[in-house]
């Protein structure tokens, strides 16, 4: 279940995702960005656009996920990054620093972003089982871990104990 004040508002102008992050991006959310970046992929998506004016704070989980889908779909069909985040907070902009996830995204910071006309969808909180949390946090930790040699030792305890809870679980 989401935090209350925890939004994923999309708009969608092919070829291009505009995504706006209000409030807390969390393990909460992560599994629904997830599963909406992966279903605009298979769309024909090949830009995301993500507003993070309005987004308060970011945990390791959300930015995990965000890492592995940038890594994953690699660079759009013109070369760039296909990740572009807009105005991140200091405290936001400097987790993704410290976590190694920045050089894998386009960053864009000071400018007045306009969203499209339109309507935006509200992406619903997907149905997950605790067993599909843990693993998308496992995932998310993983990948972390891979990118940036210093998160290894940073990971290492949370890792070990998902690992754990996962290999319990039916």
């Amino acid at each position: 279940m989401p935090l209350p004040g925890s939004k994923i508002l999309v708009w969608v102008v092919p070829p291009t995702a505009f995504v706006r992050l209000e409030g807390r991006a969390t393990v909460e959310r992560a599994r629904d960005f997830k599963v909406l970046v992966n279903r605009l992929d298979a769309e024909g998506i090949e830009r995301f656009c993500l507003d993070l004016a309005d987004c308060k704070l970011m945990d390791s989980t959300f930015s995990g996920i965000l890492a592995a889908l940038a890594t994953e779909l690699g660079p759009s069909t013109g070369g760039p990054a296909r990740f572009v985040l807009v105005n991140p907070n200091a405290r936001v902009r400097d987790l993704l620093d410290n976590l190694g996830i920045l050089p894998l995204v386009s960053l864009v910071e000071g400018e007045n972003w306009v969203l499209p006309e339109g309507v935006a969808t509200e992406v619903a909180a997907g149905p997950a089982s605790k067993k599909e949390t843990t693993l998308c946090c496992l995932d998310a930790h993983r990948f972390l871990s891979a990118i940036k040699p210093e998160n290894r030792d940073k990971f290492a305890d949370v890792t070990q104990i998902l690992e754990r809870e996962v290999a319990l679980m039916p």
